[in-house]
């Protein structure tokens, strides 16, 4: 994983913000029309808990009627910050640590949230961008193998090169 990549480069910075007085289900529904994984609780400006959907589940099969609650009875009230230059190492043992999906990226204030997902798929495509290599795909330098299929026409050979991406034999070069 690399560390020169800080969270404030992957962050999400537009995030869902709700109050602890907002209705549970209007709430899952902005969840839902949003696109989003969780919402930060705040009171005022101050983030005091977190809701995802593993959360207003939990309200949604319990005893509580979801009609009635809000988003306080289904709140987890321990928000994971993060600071915005935290690495992604840190931010993925923190979620470890934690055992959360996500976690508030903050400054002096809320500025976004990190998933996962973020994490996971920044990892993978930084090392590939630090090193600096290039695919073979995009590598016009033809490139030879022993034997193969020819991926133009299909015959079977010794005399197979890699151009493009396709191994072509010396029929279909020449054509």
């Amino acid at each position: 994983m690399s560390s020169a990549i800080t969270v404030r480069e992957i962050m999400t910075r537009e995030f869902l913000g709700v109050s602890e007085s907002d209705d549970l289900l209007e709430t899952v529904e902005l969840l839902l029309d949003e696109a989003a994984d969780c919402a930060v609780v705040l009171r005022g400006r101050d983030p005091v808990g977190a809701l995802d959907e593993r959360d207003a589940l939990s309200l949604l099969v319990g005893e509580t009627d979801p009609a009635a609650a809000t988003v306080t009875d289904a709140m987890d009230d321990g928000i994971v910050r993060v600071a915005s230059n935290a690495s992604l190492t840190a931010a993925a043992e923190a979620m470890a640590r934690e055992e959360v999906d996500w976690l508030l990226v903050v400054e002096d204030e809320p500025v976004g949230v990190v998933s996962a997902y973020d994490i996971a798929t920044a990892s993978t495509i930084a090392p590939v961008a630090e090193e600096g290599t290039v695919s073979t795909a995009t590598d016009p330098s033809p490139t030879y193998d022993t034997q193969g299929i020819c991926e133009h026409c299909g015959t079977l050979t010794h005399d197979l090169v890699t151009v493009n991406g396709q191994s072509i034999c010396a029929n279909c070069r020449e054509n």
